[in-house]
């Protein structure tokens, strides 16, 4: 945030504006996006840890174990973790579903690492693309595209499935590989499967409700019956359908602990979006003050600017990857890079729903290129596997770079589909 800052009244002032009107244009921009989303992603972490703390999270990820994971280890496991990536941090969710992937371990024979990274994989992948998480929510108010978050879903969905493909492909070449080093007592403590859990039917509903009224709000603008049209918009607000997700979770999940999980779910949730809030609206500020010091024509001058959304899209992935491999947090680089882009597009572009949605793509395939030693997922992911720095940047930094080449090629054969309709 202190650095976005000074950067920011830096450029301004370097650009000719005075020091006042560089914060004052600051303080603008941090407001009007927090104004826009500032509600949507409080309610989007006290969600995620409304399915954590009350064990939906471990029903969801336990039920599509015993579906399809005996037959398909690696892609079962990825996809436990993209299903859960959904309402939980990356983070916590690795943290809490590497001790299912230890069991699963030593019952089928199968080396641990294998599981860590295709878990690890599934959870980065969505935690990226797949809104209500923050970086692809933030990303998508700072391009306009709040109200149309289904699109970003339709999209993120799509990417998803053929990247976990690659995740899958990449975890299975270290099926036979031993570990060495003792993992950390988190990591090899009780099964969280003897902790009572709720049913999987309300676990799915909790999570499943937000995402299909988002999904369905989208469709208002295919609809020709006005009063239809209006209530499908309504029930899409993505405010209105989280919140609709919120109330039945509460109404249907309890903590089993006996405690009160809603109090708990707002307490944490509450904490953890302030840092996502400060950092979203010092992005924002900062495309405002791209914006009034005339970036875009600066770039036209040196015909810079690609011709093409193909251009576009390798430009959005390349600078979103150059700020995750240089300061490590993904969702830092994608609120700066949506800033950066921000000013840098002609009005004239013209560029539909689908199109934008493709960039906000674009910019969280290069957010997950490349995830090293600077990003604090890597260290999550090293010490609960058991490797060393050298085995965690050979077998999970490389699994990364592949995710986010992969979810390129997908954005790129997807612009050229949609270029065929247009």
């Amino acid at each position: 945030m202190i650095a976005l800052a000074v950067a920011a009244v830096w450029v301004g002032v370097a650009a000719g504006m005075h020091v006042s009107s560089a914060i004052e244009e600051f303080s603008k921009g941090f407001g009007s996006l927090i104004g826009q989303i500032g509600l949507i992603i409080i309610l989007g972490c006290v969600f995620g840890y409304l399915l954590e703390k009350s064990g939906a999270a471990m029903s969801l990820a336990l039920k599509l174990w015993s579906s399809i994971g005996k037959r398909f280890p690696a892609l079962s496991t990825g996809l436990m973790g993209s299903v859960v990536g959904i309402p939980v941090f990356c983070d916590a969710g690795f943290i809490l579903l590497d001790p299912v992937g230890k069991n699963l371990s030593k019952t089928s024979g199968i080396s641990p690492l294998t599981f860590s990274l295709s878990l690890a994989g599934g959870l980065y992948l969505s935690h990226i693309l797949i809104p209500p998480t923050p970086g692809p929510l933030a990303v998508a108010g700072m391009m306009q595209m709040e109200q149309q978050l289904g699109v970003v879903l339709l999209l993120g969905i799509l990417l998803m499935i053929p990247v976990l493909l690659v995740v899958a492909w990449w975890a299975k070449r270290f099926a036979n590989q031993k570990l060495h080093e003792q993992l950390p007592e988190k990591a090899t403590a009780n099964t969280p499967t003897a902790t009572p859990i709720p049913s999987f039917f309300w676990s799915a509903s909790v999570i499943s409700l937000p995402l299909l009224l988002i999904a369905i709000g989208n469709l208002h603008s295919l609809i020709t019956n006005e009063a239809l049209g209006q209530v499908l918009k309504t029930a899409g607000n993505p405010f209105l359908a989280i919140s609709c997700g919120l109330a039945l979770g509460f109404w249907k999940l309890k903590a089993p602990d006996g405690s009160n999980l809603m109090r708990i779910a707002f307490e944490k949730g509450i904490v953890t979006a302030g840092p996502i809030l400060v950092l979203t609206g010092s992005g924002a500020g900062f495309g405002t003050i791209l914006k009034q010091i005339g970036l875009q024509e600066i770039l036209q001058s040196w015909n810079m600017q690609p011709s093409s959304l193909f251009g576009w899209i390798l430009l959005a992935f390349g600078i979103s990857a150059f700020l995750k491999t240089a300061q490590g947090s993904s969702t830092s680089a994608m609120i700066i890079s949506a800033s950066l882009l921000i000013s840098m597009l002609p009005a004239e572009t013209g560029f539909s729903a689908m199109q934008t949605g493709l960039l906000i793509s674009a910019i969280g395939a290069g957010a997950m290129s490349v995830s090293h030693a600077n990003d604090s997922y890597f260290w999550i992911v090293k010490e609960f596997t058991g490797l060393s720095v050298a085995e965690a940047l050979r077998s999970y930094t490389l699994l990364t770079f592949l995710m986010g080449v992969s979810a390129l090629g997908m954005i790129v054969v997807l612009a050229w589909l949609i270029n065929l309709f247009y």
